[in-house]
């Protein structure tokens, strides 16, 4: 695999994904990877290419999510560094300035030609979150504001404003549920 790593947010948004996939952030839904066919569909949203899987593959991914999560979760800049460096370790890859269309030079991550997939997502997800926190700081690594949800995340947007791991549930459930109490309030004056 070959990663250009100029493109930290979607490894970092990929990380907090992955992450929160966890059957420890959403407790009543479970393992979102299920099994293989759960880890190829969530692999195709996330606009992350692969081929057949199979229960290896799942496993692997799985024990990688378990190494982000104290990662994305760190509790100072310093241990974010020291937990990624140690999960890059794990896996043989170089990174390499390469030039592209003959005008514009990038940083690319390169494994093994037979480098599982579990070994392309630490090399992609390794080095995304370590230039988020270089370019966007450790206040961007986040705990999710709902109190009924586990999850962490890192928090790409433009203003850094994000709250929640997953808007869409996390965020909207809030919303919902603010509504419903100004809505009570005002029917019982």
């Amino acid at each position: 695999m070959q990663a250009l790593l100029d493109d930290y947010t979607h490894g970092a948004a990929f990380a907090t994904e992955l992450v929160n996939t966890s059957p420890a952030v959403w407790v009543v839904a479970g393992d979102q990877l299920r099994d293989p066919q759960a880890l190829q569909a969530f692999l195709a949203d996330s606009d992350v290419r692969t081929e057949a899987l199979d229960e290896r593959d799942l496993e692997q991914v799985r024990a990688l999510r378990e190494r982000l999560r104290p990662i994305v979760d760190a509790s100072s800049p310093g241990e974010l560094v020291d937990l990624t460096h140690e999960l890059l370790s794990t896996v043989r890859h170089h990174v390499e300035l390469v030039e592209l269309d003959g005008t514009v030079w990038r940083w690319k991550a390169t494994t093994g030609s037979v480098g599982t997939l579990a070994e392309e997502l630490t090399v992609f997800t390794g080095y995304a979150l370590l230039s988020a926190l270089r370019i966007l700081g450790f206040e961007r690594f986040r705990a999710c504001a709902s109190p009924t949800c586990n999850g962490v995340f890192v928090d790409v947007s433009r203003g850094g404003r994000r709250r929640y791991c997953m808007p869409d549930l996390c965020g909207n459930r809030i919303n919902v549920a603010n509504h419903r109490q100004r809505r009570n309030a005002l029917g019982d004056k």
